[in-house]
């Protein structure tokens, strides 16, 4: 049984880093979370150790084991096939591409199995440690530095007749709203535009204000100002 010791070790330590990794995403609400994450973690490292009993680079023998080959082709193939799985974890939702952190964390539990399955546990626990601290420190920076309350989805219609593109840019320039992305869009059987920007607004500029100066560049039909929820990671 003693001789099976640093497998055994090997296992319950990528499942450890797999929790870990996981539970932050759960806090996050992520589909992907402890159960996904312990899941890729111990697979990679179960993977790596079989590459290396394969291929006569790991024995174990009292108790110890020693690396005599390159197991490189596993692990590539490995890497290769969570890009599919982190890919499903990507989604968009209007404006908002979601879930990048999530496929990110995905790709590094995969690294963090690859490294204990060939018992490199420094440089897995390093990483760990430091992806943790990413993760809680990087939300609070972003919760300080880039408020999501002040982007927001801006949903205009017009009369084409008398709408006019580079009056509506020029005044929403003059308020200083910044425009990330516009989709525009005309039914063939309507004499209406519609327009939908995602937009960063000055917090001095209210909807009274957003109003009366879309008025002067056309018929406003309807404005809706929507606030983006906040990104899931």
């Amino acid at each position: 049984m003693t001789d099976y010791i640093p497998l055994l070790t090997r296992i319950l330590a990528s499942v450890a880093a797999g929790f870990f990794l996981g539970f932050e995403r759960q806090y996050h609400r992520q589909p992907a979370g402890l159960k996904t994450h312990i899941l890729i973690c111990t697979g990679s490292t179960l993977l790596m150790i079989v590459s290396l009993l394969l291929a006569g680079g790991l024995t174990v023998l009292n108790g110890t084991a020693r690396q005599l080959s390159d197991p490189g082709r596993v692990a590539a193939q490995v890497v290769s096939g969570i890009g599919f799985l982190g890919g499903g974890a990507i989604i968009r939702q209007g404006f908002n591409i979601k879930g990048l952190t999530t496929a990110a964390t995905i790709w590094v539990a995969a690294a963090i199995g690859l490294a204990i399955g060939m018992g490199a546990y420094f440089a897995a626990g390093v990483t760990l440690v430091s992806i943790l601290l990413v993760l809680v420190l990087m939300e609070k920076f972003e919760t300080r530095f880039f408020p999501s309350k002040s982007i927001k989805t801006l949903y205009l219609v017009f009369r084409e007749k008398y709408f006019n593109y580079d009056a509506l840019v020029h005044e929403l320039h003059e308020l200083k709203i910044v425009v990330g992305n516009m989709d525009v869009s005309r039914t063939m059987d309507s004499d209406r535009i519609r327009l939908s920007l995602q937009v960063h607004i000055p917090q001095q500029v209210n909807i009274e204000q957003l109003t009366d100066t879309l008025q002067r560049i056309g018929t406003l039909v309807k404005l809706e100002l929507t606030t983006n929820e906040k990104p899931t990671r």
